[in-house]
């Protein structure tokens, strides 16, 4: 019933604000009370303890999220934490010290673990590319609650008492776990179906490097954090003496790095990753702490460390939790549910006992550790941090590829929409045209046995000009083509002579439909010798349109610079079907012969020039197609098959010159279909690959594309438009 009142966007950022205001809040609570009870050198030693009991708590999370998905369990728990609260408010006021181990133990182990599950509940509710718009909103929100949150464990503190904390810290988890539930389930099947033998998400870590790249640097990123957190709060705990005056500061100092995070995400944050992307999103956090370390080292004081921990945590709650949640939405749900928590929290954990670990053996060799050498600790994890966070990006857009590929999105024959992969399909197998070349050259090869049985019966003459018989063949053949008569054509064509001479001859008569099969084979034959021919019949406006358009079906059977700079040269030819043909031809080149050099300024420079068209040319492009196809290709593309768009397609077989070919195309499939999590994934696919001017003119044009769109039907209507279509595609 709440989840009427708002639509699952709002409800989000609802959540995250209590959320993260909670965790700010008990961050400040737990501080307080646990350095009001022991000394701050006790901390690295409860910090290894709490990790090493959320990591069991990771162990229990990942089962149950696995078996319900995210939104049931996590509820669940924000309600079993509220409850604790209320145990700890109990117990306070007879067990001090025992209440602020587990509070620090309880805060720990739910901590993370419910941040984790909240933003697994998101990714998985909203689809690649709406997640990418969405959650910069919701990081904002997030930073609003730990404002919030700062200013509530100071007011609250000073006014009252630590005790009433912990009834407050109950009542955000109740509060929390209802935003969650309106939220809503996950919008894409998770296959509950599991197979026999399904992989742990430890075996999956373990299995697929991309995870493992994740996992080290969260691991990275938490000691990086316990290390410039206890440089922080040992000289807070030497400076302040009692627990409310504690919890007033750090309220204080959270409050105000939130208030800076929320600016900075605000202003930034959604700019940061639309306009720069993942990849420079992730390094701004060590980026910040690597400058600020380096004053630190310079002039180590108090002020300069809580410098260098605000930099590091606004710039972890904003830029780069942001940007690092967009990491796991190329991953499927059984990938992503297994492993998330373990990444998000396991790996966070095993950060804290490494640096904990690093802070123990440090604390027994020096009776105080200098600020400046955790200040160089620091710096130094930061640069790993940056190292791992390169590797990250190329393996997001690795998996992205990969997430189109395999499972995620499936071209049946039903399916197929555009012409490149119907025709790349028809074109890729060879039997057919494998029975046609063989039954041509056997026709050949009779044909020029009887010239040479011919040649011999005239013998040797002293007037070759008159009497050799190629040039009468020759002279004859010129006749026969230059007759108007299908039927002498036809049977000059099969008689077995041909020669280069005849070439001007042949160029207009591909433009005959029932001729063009024909010619077509033998222009190929004779390609390596005429490519400056075809060139520049290609460029003649004298030449039938559709012959010039059926010319580089010609030139790509030969493999060489010359060839495929003649077809480079027509992606700028004026008439739309010359283009359209001559990138076709390049793509099978390149199908062929991948390492095929192409140059990728002037491929970029035609799609700009093809998306840079009014939408009257980019509309008219179809209707000029679907006049002047020839006859082979229409008949590969099926009549009357409205939802084709040539202009679109012709844009991504350019782009498949140079980018991956077949995530592009699959990529095209996905962002056509009605399935916003599969158009979703392919357009954070295309925003990832694609320069900035490409996808500046692109993208409207994709969003007119789209079906839903364009269309005014109802869904019914839609889905079985899809279900028609091409009935059957010979492989």
């Amino acid at each position: 019933m709440i989840t009427r009142w708002l639509p699952s966007s709002s409800w989000a950022l609802i959540a995250a604000t209590l959320i993260i205001a909670h965790q700010v809040a008990g961050k400040a609570t737990r501080d307080a009370i646990f350095l009001s009870q022991f000394k701050a050198t006790d901390l690295p030693k409860v910090v290894l303890i709490a990790a090493i009991l959320s990591i069991l708590a990771v162990v229990v999370i990942t089962r149950f999220l696995a078996m319900f998905g995210p939104s049931r369990v996590i509820t669940s728990a924000f309600l079993i934490s509220a409850a604790l609260f209320v145990v700890d408010w109990l117990a306070f006021p007879v067990a001090e010290n025992s209440v602020a181990i587990a509070l620090y133990l309880q805060m720990a182990m739910f901590g993370a673990v419910l941040i984790s599950g909240f933003w697994s509940v998101i990714n998985e509710r909203f689809d690649p590319y709406t997640a990418k718009q969405t959650i910069a909103r919701i990081g904002a929100a997030a930073t609003l609650g730990g404002v919030l949150g700062g200013l509530l464990a100071g007011q609250i503190a000073a006014a009252i008492d630590l005790r009433a904390m912990l009834l407050v810290l109950s009542i955000l988890h109740i509060a929390c776990a209802l935003a969650v539930r309106a939220v809503g389930e996950s919008r894409r099947a998770a296959h509950p179906a599991t197979p026999a033998g399904f992989s742990t998400g430890v075996q999956l870590l373990f299995d697929h490097r991309y995870l493992q790249w994740m996992a080290m640097t969260m691991v990275l990123i938490a000691m990086l954090a316990g290390i410039l957190d206890y440089a922080f709060k040992s000289q807070a705990a030497a400076t302040l003496a009692s627990g409310e005056a504690l919890a007033a500061f750090f309220g204080q100092f959270y409050a105000v790095v939130d208030v800076l995070t929320f600016a900075v995400q605000s202003l930034l944050g959604p700019q940061m990753l639309k306009r720069f992307g993942i990849g420079v999103t992730l390094a701004v956090m060590p980026l910040l702490t690597i400058g600020v370390g380096l004053m630190a080292v310079a002039a180590p004081r108090l002020g300069t460390v809580v410098a260098m921990r605000a930099a590091q945590m606004a710039g972890s709650n904003s830029f780069f939790r942001a940007a690092f949640e967009l990491l796991y939405t190329p991953l499927p749900p059984l990938t992503k549910r297994p492993t998330k928590a373990i990444i998000d929290v396991g790996s966070d954990r095993l950060g804290d006992m490494l640096g904990s670990g690093l802070l123990i053996v440090l604390l027994a060799l020096f009776t105080t550790v200098p600020p400046r050498a955790l200040t160089l600790v620091a710096i130094a994890l930061a640069c790993g941090v940056l190292i791992a966070v390169h590797r990250l990006h190329r393996g997001y857009i690795e998996q992205l590829a990969a997430s189109l590929r395999a499972g995620a999105i499936s071209l049946t024959e039903d399916e197929i929409v555009d012409a490149t992969t119907r025709a790349t399909l028809a074109e890729a197998s060879p039997a057919s045209e494998r029975e046609l070349l063989m039954a041509r050259i056997r026709q050949l090869r009779e044909a020029r046995g009887r010239v040479s049985e011919l040649t011999a019966a005239h013998g040797p003459s002293a007037d070759p000009l008159v009497c050799d018989p190629r040039t009468e063949a020759l002279t004859k053949a010129t006749a026969d083509m230059t007759s108007g008569d299908l039927a002498r054509i036809r049977q000059c064509l099969h008689g077995g002579f041909m020669d280069p001479r005849l070439v001007p001859m042949l160029l207009p008569l591909l433009a005959h439909d029932a001729l063009a099969e024909d010619i077509r084979m033998e222009l190929r034959w004779m390609a390596p010798r005429i490519i400056g021919t075809l060139g520049d019949a290609l460029a003649n406006p004298d030449l039938p349109l559709v012959a010039r358009q059926r010319l580089p079906s010609v030139l790509e059977v030969v493999h060489s610079p010359r060839a495929t700079a003649v077809l480079m040269e027509c992606l700028e030819e004026e008439e739309f079907i010359i283009r359209y043909s001559a990138a076709r031809a390049l793509a099978r080149m390149h199908a062929r012969d991948p390492y095929m050099h192409l140059e990728r300024a002037r491929v970029f420079a035609a799609v700009e020039r093809e998306v840079a068209v009014d939408h009257a040319a980019w509309s008219a492009n179809d209707l000029e197609m679907n006049i002047d196809l020839p006859g082979d290709l229409i008949a590969m593309s099926g009549p009357g098959d409205s939802r084709l768009n040539y202009s679109m397609e012709h844009v991504f077989t350019l782009l498949g010159l140079v980018l991956d070919r077949e995530a592009l195309s699959l990529a095209l499939h996905a962002v056509m279909s009605t399935d916003r999590n599969l158009s979703g994934t392919a357009l954070e696919y295309l925003e990832n690959v694609l320069p900035e001017e490409v996808r500046r003119g692109l993208w409207p044009r994709l969003r007119d594309s789209k079906p839903e769109l364009r269309s005014e039907r109802g869904n019914a209507a839609l889905e079985a438009d899809l279900k028609r279509g091409p009935k059957t595609y010979e492989l």
